[in-house]
């Protein structure tokens, strides 16, 4: 299941998208929030730097958490950059989430692969492709290659419930951080294939490192999407 203060941070985000907290009060604080949810202020304080960093409010010192007046209301499909927690708890709010697996393998990594995991030619990694779909809808083609020596045991029934899960709730490690590039490209076959795109339609290509809180990277990825299932939300707040 998702870390509590997420689900916490998806409905105070849904109440604010629904103007039951506008954007000319302030919103509840901290311990009331807490006592609604029946959990501690410390999560709801990592609730609200979530959505802090997703640009939806800010805290003016003294007076309370308020919603950003210019805050965009979102398609359903977009993602907030600093988002690293997979597509499971993504899009979970949409519906049911799901994977296909369509191809898993152990091998050796090439050289951008090397570069990317920091890792040597002949250390083994897992090398997996999967469907998401939500509501049996093509969201997304992910494309990852992860370490075995980092996520031992990883298996198809993983592939297809959630990785992160695995790794988070099962082996104990806990990811901190991604580096990502986010382009525009051609469909290829295996594209027009799963997401149904035509050979026109733009893809959005994410490509992405995943790291664990020592800077260990964890996953190397690509990620397909849609051109009308697919946007990235960055915040600087800098």
């Amino acid at each position: 299941m998702a870390a509590k203060y997420l689900s916490i941070a998806q409905e105070i985000k849904q109440r604010i998208q629904s103007q039951r907290y506008p954007a000319t009060e302030p919103l509840p604080d901290q311990l009331a929030l807490a006592a609604e949810f029946n959990t501690s202020r410390m999560t709801i304080q990592q609730a609200m730097r979530q959505l802090i960093v997703e640009g939806i409010i800010y805290a003016r010192q003294g007076q309370g958490t308020f919603v950003r007046k210019n805050f965009r209301q979102l398609s359903q499909w977009d993602v907030a950059g600093s988002d690293y927690f997979g597509a499971t708890e993504t899009w979970r709010h949409l519906g049911e989430v799901t994977s296909q697996v369509i191809a898993f393998e152990v091998r050796f990594p090439n050289e951008k692969e090397q570069a990317s995991l920091l890792m040597s030619a002949d250390a083994p990694v897992y090398d997996f492709i999967r469907l998401r779909l939500v509501n049996g809808e093509p969201i997304s083609l992910d494309m990852t290659v992860m370490p075995v020596a980092l996520v031992p045991g990883l298996n198809k029934s993983h592939l297809e419930s959630s990785v992160f899960r695995y790794v988070r709730e099962t082996l104990g490690l806990k990811m901190m951080g991604s580096y990502r590039v986010v382009r525009a490209c051609k469909p290829d076959a295996r594209d027009r294939e799963y997401l149904n795109c035509d050979e026109t339609d733009p893809v959005l290509e994410l490509e992405q490192v995943i790291y664990l809180e020592d800077g260990t990277p964890l996953e190397y990825a690509h990620c397909h999407y849609r051109y009308d299932h697919g946007g990235f939300v960055m915040v600087n707040n800098g």
